[in-house]
């Protein structure tokens, strides 16, 4: 598998204070469900306040992708590999062939963001920011380095496992469903009302419809 995980972004989930672990649980159950008809095995799990697609077997990136981005309430989707974390000069060969493999044609702005939650790592995070960083200058001298609006960003996790990623794959945001309670939508046959629909199921709200055919 090139990606052994998916990191799931939300937005507006992450100012709602104490309610939010309701959130997130609403949205994990709403991700299993999306997920039920894939091909493959996933586990959902939310491992500091982070929500990952942990895929357990071989998958359709597509599928899954199609799926996720139909959920509300993710803001992104992150395909993300995972490794054994490694030591530092393996670590630097290893974010050198991501950007190879990932962006071969290298014109490109980028930038490396690096997190180390293990603080036994010997190196800290502005170190493998500045060693990525220069060892990817030499791997493709055609890329630049942009600290304010990079086109590609690069990060890295280091935590019991060692997290790689830049793509992110937009979703249709809002509060996942069911956290806005229920209400009924009368579909009247023409756009006005599905348009309606979908705006008020992105806040959360869980729809029943109603059709009334009524012809002359």
């Amino acid at each position: 598998m090139k990606y052994q995980s998916f990191l799931i972004k939300y937005a507006e989930i992450g100012i709602k204070g104490k309610n939010r672990n309701m959130f997130e649980d609403a949205l994990v159950r709403q991700i299993k469900s999306a997920l039920k008809f894939c091909e493959g095995r996933f586990s959902v799990v939310k491992p500091y306040g982070r929500i990952f697609v942990n895929c357990l077997t071989e998958y359709d990136y597509d599928e899954v992708v199609e799926r996720l981005s139909k959920v509300f309430g993710i803001w992104g989707i992150c395909p993300v590999r995972i490794s054994e974390v490694v030591p530092p000069v393996e670590l630097i060969s290893q974010a050198v062939d991501f950007i190879n493999e990932e962006y071969p044609d290298g014109e490109h702005t980028f930038k490396v963001h690096t997190r180390r939650l293990n603080k036994q790592y010997p190196m800290d995070s502005l170190q493998v920011n500045a060693e990525v960083g220069h060892a990817i200058l030499e791997a493709q001298p055609r890329m630049k380095v942009d600290v304010h609006d990079p086109e590609i960003m690069l990060n890295i996790e280091i935590r019991e496992k060692l997290s790689m990623y830049s793509h992110m794959i937009p979703g249709p945001g809002g509060l996942p469903c069911g956290v806005g309670g229920k209400t009924m939508l009368l579909l009247s046959g023409g756009i006005d009302s599905p348009v309606a629909g979908y705006m008020i199921a992105k806040r959360g709200v869980k729809l029943d419809a109603v059709y009334f055919n009524a012809p002359p």
